[in-house]
């Protein structure tokens, strides 16, 4: 019979084994440590296709050669004029054309900064979904980074020199948020793709030469070119500036929308800024005769008055408040005729409202919904409310007697 101090000792050694094998592993904190100098981030991404080939550009950025908004040190590697550095290569995929450009970089592409996802408009047309796997299967990809569909390739709107912010993806992010209430981030387009009764929509931008004819070397620009309207994952077409305004307007996303009104009398025009919009689509369903009542309170206020109306006055005020109704009307109805006829894209989410008030309706409805969507009749009904004229009543710089009162 062995010794029962011999037993203890095996107990003490094993315990003392375990605690050493244990701190290893808690002590070894450093162990996946990747230095800042070894990392490249990237700021924005394009994606074009090219043949049957996927062209990826990715604008990684300099932290070096960060300054001021427009700064001009350093750059270009790390050496040049640009705070920011091109790399576009081409793959069979999306991660395929990554790879080879990881072959390319000195230091480790890191995606957990990207700001926006570009879309080339060809490569949009023939459909974004498969694009979007890999950003949903490796978690360093941002869910939150906006999407935009670019006129002609993507490649060239991440190439601008974008002045007034320090890379073009910042620029295109900021003009994402003050186009929409809610920009398009992936993780929401990718729902508008797969929800029923919706098709998504996001900003449309491209690279413009801002300035006079006369200035020589002048700085290329992105501006906000309209509404880019899917059906799916899709793209079936653009609407123009002017109209996508409007169809933010029915959609409840608009975020700036200025009308302009000319008076009973004379020239010039009536700018009223719409601050607040809401929406609120209401179906009436009768067999397959389907009607959609699309109803809109907006808030606004008077930025200018051009004219020599007198909105002080008033039933004056209210002349202008029905005007502003009556543009509405004849422009979302113009843009919604487009959406319904033109392109089949289903972006007010008629469809979806269906679903919300009548589900019973929408599973009778559902196998015929592409055919009866562009019969659907929508009647916009707006209702306009002025809250402030401004600070001057009275048009300025008019004398009493030229004022219209009526």
């Amino acid at each position: 019979m062995k010794p029962k101090g011999s037993n203890a000792g095996k107990i003490r050694k094993a315990a003392i084994l375990s605690c050493l094998l244990l701190c290893s592993v808690l002590l070894g904190g450093c162990w996946d440590r990747r230095e800042v100098n070894d990392v490249a981030f990237v700021m924005g991404t394009g994606l074009d296709k090219e043949g049957d080939q996927y062209r990826v550009t990715m604008q990684i950025a300099l932290p070096g050669q960060l300054g001021s908004s427009g700064s001009t040190g350093g750059g270009g590697g790390t050496r040049g004029n640009k705070s920011y550095y091109l790399e576009s290569k081409i793959g069979p995929s999306f991660r395929g054309a990554s790879a080879e450009e990881q072959r390319g970089v000195s230091r480790t592409l890191n995606f957990s900064h990207r700001r926006v996802l570009l879309f080339g408009e060809a490569l949009a047309r023939e459909g974004i979904s498969k694009m979007m796997d890999v950003l949903a299967r490796i978690p360093q990809n941002r869910l939150s980074s906006l999407v935009v569909i670019t006129k002609g390739a993507s490649l060239d709107v991440l190439q601008a020199d974008a002045p007034i912010e320090q890379y073009p993806a910042e620029m295109v992010r900021e003009l994402n948020f003050s186009y929409m209430k809610n920009p398009r981030s992936i993780k929401l387009l990718m729902n508008s793709i797969l929800m029923e009764g919706m098709d998504p929509a996001v900003p449309v931008m491209s690279l413009v030469k801002n300035g006079p004819a006369t200035i020589k070397d002048k700085k290329t620009n992105i501006q906000v070119d309209g509404l880019a309207v899917f059906r799916k994952d899709r793209l079936t077409g653009m609407i123009d500036n002017h109209l996508s305004r409007f169809l933010l307007l029915g959609m409840g996303q608009a975020k700036e929308t200025e009308i302009f009104i000319p008076p009973p009398k004379g020239s010039g025009y009536l700018s009223v800024h719409l601050i607040e919009n809401n929406v609120q689509i209401k179906p009436y369903i009768r067999g397959n005769d389907i009607r959609m009542t699309v109803q809109l309170n907006c808030n606004g206020n008077v930025r200018e008055d051009e004219t020599t109306f007198d909105i002080s006055n008033g039933g004056n005020l209210k002349w202008l408040e029905q005007q502003v109704a009556q543009e509405i009307k004849k422009e979302l109805g113009e843009a919604v005729r487009l959406i319904q006829q033109k392109y089949h894209s289903d972006v007010l989410g008629l469809g979806r409202a269906i679903i919300m008030s009548r589900p019973d309706e929408w599973k009778r409805i559902k196998p015929q919904w592409e055919q009866l969507y562009p019969k659907v009749e929508v009647v916009i009904d707006p209702i306009v409310h002025i809250e402030n004229i401004g600070a001057v009543t009275k048009p300025f710089g008019i004398k009493k007697e030229q004022v219209q009162n009526e």
